[in-house]
């Protein structure tokens, strides 16, 4: 008997705190910081900051795939449309998929202030101070990439001082299947003694895109567009495409 009063008094117990906490939620949940702006002045400056950096993390994502993994082509690119090698003299070239991160991280980051424009838009209204733009995270997965930005900033109007820190944007754009593709292809291509047409084909079918090779007279490489039909930019109807090249055997 004593036993089950013990558990009875336990569960009414657990019962109260359960209660309490959720009435000091409902109490307290407008003055809660949970990613909403502190006031109205901080909502119009979080808007055009996270504008910036979603039209930025679009722009870089198409250059980059049309670059081969770069936002500037790199040295060992064809000379006439300077399209990156990615076999050449029988060693595979393709850039890692970190380093590719990095390139979208480094160029994200140099877009976004080109857009910010330093904030002159808002230089009647507000005075803003800017700490130091950390170099961006960011995540290639297989049907999106994401992008995490650290950039303190304080805002004030008036009597009123407010602070934003913390940015995030995703494009649904499958960089990371188009890359995983095309790595296969490149691995399987070294092992050929010409170009593997079957393995072409085999990878395209298996990971569902296109990769199509072009024949230039000027060089005589082949270059590849893989392009992904299925996913497209909520902002633009082009085609995502991943453009690289390879030395002919």
């Amino acid at each position: 008997m004593k036993k089950r009063k013990a558990q009875l008094t336990i569960f009414i117990i657990i019962a109260i705190l359960i209660i309490s906490v959720v009435v000091l939620f409902f109490l307290f949940k407008d003055n809660l910081k949970i990613g909403k702006p502190t006031n109205p002045e901080t909502a119009e400056i979080q808007n055009f900051v996270q504008e910036c950096l979603d039209d930025s993390l679009e722009k870089v994502v198409f250059r980059v795939g049309e670059n081969g993994g770069y936002y500037f082509p790199p040295k060992l690119s064809t000379p006439v449309l300077e399209i990156p090698y990615y076999i050449k003299n029988n060693k595979n070239l393709m850039p890692s998929k970190e380093n590719i991160e990095n390139e979208i991280s480094k160029y994200v980051s140099r877009e976004l202030i080109i857009c910010l424009g330093d904030f002159a838009l808002f230089a009647n209204e507000y005075e803003i101070t800017k700490s130091k733009m950390n170099p961006p995270e960011v995540i290639i997965e297989p049907e999106r990439v994401l992008i995490e930005l650290n950039y303190p900033l304080t805002i004030i109007k008036g009597d009123s001082k407010s602070k934003l820190e913390d940015f995030s944007s995703e494009i649904s754009v499958r960089l990371g299947i188009v890359y995983d593709a095309v790595a296969e292809f490149v691995a399987e291509d070294l092992k050929e003694e010409g170009m593997c047409v079957s393995c072409l084909s085999d990878v395209s079918e298996k990971y569902q895109i296109l990769i199509d090779g072009h024949y230039s007279e000027e060089t005589s490489d082949i270059i590849f567009i893989a392009i992904d039909e299925e996913e497209y930019f909520e902002k633009s109807e082009e085609v995502f495409k991943y453009v690289f090249a390879i030395e002919q055997k």
